[in-house]
């Protein structure tokens, strides 16, 4: 029996190197060549075994399939999916065995992990559809339905042009029972855009795991990735987040573009007396300055415009980040990578023997980071970090709780920022209204214990109107267009230093800095009576007046 065997393996060797002869292509025997495990991941394992494919290299745009019959039906349907993803398809001819062999080297595309893989660049015909005629949301909901059923593989390429044109911070794209629905984040707002039938979201996930370095075949784990778009002669790096949910894997794509994450300090929306504090902190040599805030607060883009702000050739600047927002030229950033023990504190550590002048680390997330950190602004470095609280005024008992020595803390905490964003209203459509009395006496009930340093001459408290949204083509129908800082800042004081040392709660370093503090909410106000702002913004963002 088993020399039966032997003959029937030998035979159907023998058969693969005739057919691949009598084709003129290549033979492949997987027990002598294996598989690139990079190439493995263009075709998922249950297709490779239906259709009876291996793939067994990928160089430059060329993917090589070992296949038993190359007159597979779905064969041909592979490689069209494949020509539109940019890949085009060699064969050759592999045996059962071979094939056997091929898919049990799927088992090592898990310990293979692509964090970044090229770039992408959107037809140019929707391009230029996009560009040219999308002037509000619904123009892009009916540019999807026109194409949603003639050629579904193009809907990534709409829904990233448009995205990028009305300057959408995130795709959602979120799976139901027999729909998915896909969603834009503007200004920090989800706003319904489209949905597609259930039946050719594989396609389009497929398609974004591919250019993200994603594994296709794993659907059950949280995945990460990136990849960079070319649009309109800029290229932007998009960040992939996939998840598996109960109906199928949700994604977001978090569209990172340079000038909305890079500003300079004076377009953070920072009021004149807090640029000033800002600017005479950031220069001394130095000294920890924190930022505070949930996620999507604007915390990065503040800590990317200090950077840019004291950026010189003098000055050696690290940073170690999860993950790196944006690619500065002149300084030296490295990526958390918790898997190799690259943690915030092992790159602290590490940054401390490469004699830096300044310090950003992205988060301080544990006691030995909060420790390290403390320890760094302490020995000469000027340190820029964040830290997850509600408001400045946690700030130090959050240290406090990290096992930080409070005897340290003064000396080494210079500035707290807290910070929110709120819309800025739309200046094509917005209306200016007359507010009630009790809008109006709550309002300067809020700011009449703002420091002296606060300069309110440009605003009449006795007699002010306030703006409302409206909603045009101009702000994708939303009556708000772009986003602004509200800011709070902690300044370390000799009374609050003091205070310090017996490890206070947020109600008594209130009481001893409240003279010389403006909160959120009352910054927030501030810009409503400036009317950049709605005072419904103030109240979603810092709650009721």
């Amino acid at each position: 029996m088993e020399k039966e065997f032997e003959e029937f393996r030998l035979d159907s060797e023998r058969i693969a190197q005739e057919l691949a002869r009598a084709l003129n292509v290549p033979y492949f025997n997987l027990q002598l060549v294996h598989p690139e495990v990079d190439a493995l991941k263009y075709v998922p394992k249950n297709l490779a075994e239906k259709i009876k494919v291996i793939p067994i290299k990928k160089e430059k745009n060329i993917l090589t399939l070992g296949v038993i019959d190359p007159y597979n039906s779905e064969l041909e349907k592979l490689k069209e999916s494949l020509k539109k993803q940019g890949i085009e398809i060699s064969i050759g001819i592999i045996s059962p065995k071979s094939l056997e062999i091929g898919l049990e080297e799927y088992k090592f595309l898990k310990e293979k992990k692509v964090t970044y893989v090229g770039t992408f660049e959107i037809n140019q015909n929707v391009f230029l559809e996009v560009k040219e005629k999308a002037e509000k949301r619904s123009d892009i909901e009916n540019m999807l339905k026109n194409i949603v059923n003639q050629d579904p593989f193009l809907i990534l390429d709409y829904l990233l042009a448009g995205a990028i044109k009305f300057n959408a911070s995130d795709i959602h794209f979120e799976p139901y029972e027999d729909k998915i629905f896909v969603r834009y984040r503007f200004d920090g707002i989800l706003y319904d855009i489209f949905s597609f039938p259930k039946n050719i979201y594989p396609l389009i996930k497929n398609r974004i795991k591919i250019l993200s370095g994603l594994m296709i075949n794993i659907t059950d784990k949280p995945q990460d990735g990136r990849f960079s778009i070319v649009f309109d002669d800029q290229n932007i790096d998009i960040r992939t987040s996939v998840i598996p949910s109960v109906e199928d894997e949700a994604i977001v794509l978090r569209l990172l573009i340079f000038s909305l994450i890079v500003k300079k300090l004076e377009e953070l929306g920072l009021r004149e007396d807090d640029l000033k504090t800002l600017e005479e902190t950031i220069h001394l040599p130095n000294g920890l300055i924190l930022n505070t805030g949930p996620t999507g607060s604007g915390k990065t883009t503040t800590l990317y415009a200090i950077l840019m702000r004291i950026k010189k050739s003098e000055l050696k600047i690290l940073t170690i980040e999860d993950p790196i927002e944006y690619k500065i030229e002149g300084i030296s950033q490295s990526q958390v990578e918790e898997e190799k023990g690259f943690t915030f504190a092992v790159a602290l550590r590490a940054f401390l023997r490469h004699d830096p002048d300044v310090i950003l680390v992205g988060e301080i997330r544990d006691k030995e980071t909060a420790q390290i950190t403390i320890q760094a602004s302490l020995t000469g470095h000027l340190v820029l970090s964040t830290l997850h609280t509600n408001d400045s005024l946690g700030a130090i008992p959050r240290l406090i709780s990290l096992e930080v020595d409070p005897k340290l803390i003064p000396s080494a905490l210079r500035l707290v920022i807290a910070q929110r964003l709120v819309r800025k209203v739309c200046p094509y459509c917005f209306e200016e209204y007359q507010p009630d009395e009790n809008l109006k006496s709550k309002i300067r009930e809020k700011l009449k214990n703002l420091p002296s340093r606060v300069n309110l001459n440009d605003v009449d408290l006795e007699n002010f109107s306030l703006v409302k949204a409206k909603g045009c083509s101009q702000c994708f129908e939303t009556g708000y267009k772009g986003m602004i800082g509200v800011f709070e800042f902690l300044r370390i004081t000799k009374e609050l230093e003091e205070l310090i040392y017996q490890k206070p709660s947020e109600a008594e370093i209130y009481k001893i800095i409240k003279n010389d503090f403006a909160s959120l909410q009352q910054d927030a106000l501030i810009k409503a009576l400036r009317k950049i702002t709605t005072i419904e913004e103030v109240e979603r963002v810092t709650g009721l007046i």
